[in-house]
C-alpha cells in the first residue's frame, strides 16, 4: 500500500483473500479467510453488525481499495462475495477516492447515503473511517434508520478496529507500512 498519491478510481483491488474459483491467492504468508481465527472473528463481527443495523452486509475497505473482510448477515464465513465486492468497488470509487488525501491526513469521516422514497434506486450505506486508512461500511437494500446504524457502528467499531489491525499485513510481514503505523499509533494510545 502506498501513501502520498491518491489511488486511481480504477485501482485494482489487492487480493487479500484466497478464492480458488477465480484464481486468487494470498500475498502474505498467513492466509486470510475462514481458516484464520482473527479473520473469522472479524467476519462474525461484521455480519453481526449488519444484523444489528438491519443491513444486508458490512465490510472493511482500506484507502488502496483493499477489501479486508465482508460479513454477510445470516451466511457462514466465506470469501465468495462477488456481489459485495462490486458494491465495495462502487463505494471506493464514489467515496474513498475523493477522500484519500483527507484520510492520509488523519481526518475522519462519516458518510450516509440513503433514499427515503421507495421509488428511488441506488446504493444505500452508512460508513465511518477509522485508523486513518480504513472505512467500515454497512450496506442496506432498503431505507434504513441512520441513528440506529450510527449507534450500532459506534458500539461495534472498537472490536472491529482491533481485529483489523491484528490481521497480518496485506503483502507479508514487513510489507504494510501503513498498518504498522496504525499499530504503533494505537499502542501509543493516541
Amino acid at each position: 500500500m502506498t501513501t502520498g498519491a491518491a489511488p486511481s478510481a480504477c485501482a485494482p483491488r489487492a487480493s487479500f483473500l484466497c478464492d480458488f474459483a477465480v484464481g486468487r491467492s494470498y500475498p502474505s504468508s498467513v492466509a486470510l479467510g475462514p481458516s484464520n481465527p482473527t479473520w473469522k472473528a472479524l467476519y462474525d463481527a461484521l455480519a453481526a453488525l449488519a444484523v444489528a443495523c438491519d443491513g444486508t452486509f458490512a465490510f472493511v475497505l482500506d484507502e488502496g481499495n483493499g477489501l479486508w473482510c465482508v460479513g454477510i448477515r445470516d451466511r457462514a464465513p466465506t470469501t465468495m462475495t462477488f456481489k459485495e465486492d462490486d458494491a465495495a468497488d462502487r463505494f471506493y470509487r464514489d467515496e474513498i477516492v475523493p477522500r484519500t488525501s483527507m484520510m492520509q491526513h488523519g481526518r475522519k469521516f462519516e458518510i450516509v447515503r440513503r433514499f427515503t422514497d421507495v421509488n428511488e434506486s441506488g446504493d444505500r450505506y452508512f460508513a465511518v473511517s477509522f485508523a486513518s486508512i480504513y472505512a467500515l461500511v454497512v450496506w442496506f437494500d432498503t431505507a434504513f434508520d441512520v441513528e440506529r446504524a450510527r449507534t450500532e457502528v459506534r458500539k461495534a467499531l472498537p472490536r472491529i478496529e482491533s481485529l483489523v489491525v491484528d490481521l497480518p499485513p496485506s503483502g507479508g510481514p514487513s510489507d504494510d507500512e501503513a498498518a504498522a503505523k496504525v499499530r504503533a499509533y494505537r499502542c501509543a494510545g493516541l
